[in-house]
């Protein structure tokens, strides 16, 4: 095995998508595995891995309840503000 070191790793940012898969893969799920739990068609469920179609609320409770977790873990991967920080400022009002 080459000898690799960590700092060339590339970094990717998660998304809801990314986060779903991580999830899936460590429960050592496949996607029928969860599309039979959380009653959301497998080829939804390989559409939101491959950031094809958003989440959305509904199949984020389910997919969470499937592993145990808050739905914001996978709904909000970088918090709840970061993505959307300069429009929740322009809407907040003035101090």
């Amino acid at each position: 095995m080459p000898n690799r070191n960590f700092f060339d790793l590339k970094l990717t940012k998660p998304t809801p998508g990314k986060v779903v898969r991580g999830f899936r893969r460590n429960f050592k799920l496949t996607q029928q595995d969860l599309a039979q739990v959380t009653g959301i068609a497998e080829t939804n469920l390989s559409a939101i891995e491959n950031d094809k179609i958003e989440l959305g609320v509904r199949r984020a409770v389910l997919i969470a309840a499937a592993f145990g977790v808050d739905p914001s873990l996978i709904l909000f991967p970088h918090g709840y503000v970061a993505p959307y920080e300069p429009e929740v400022r322009a809407v907040q009002p003035p101090d």
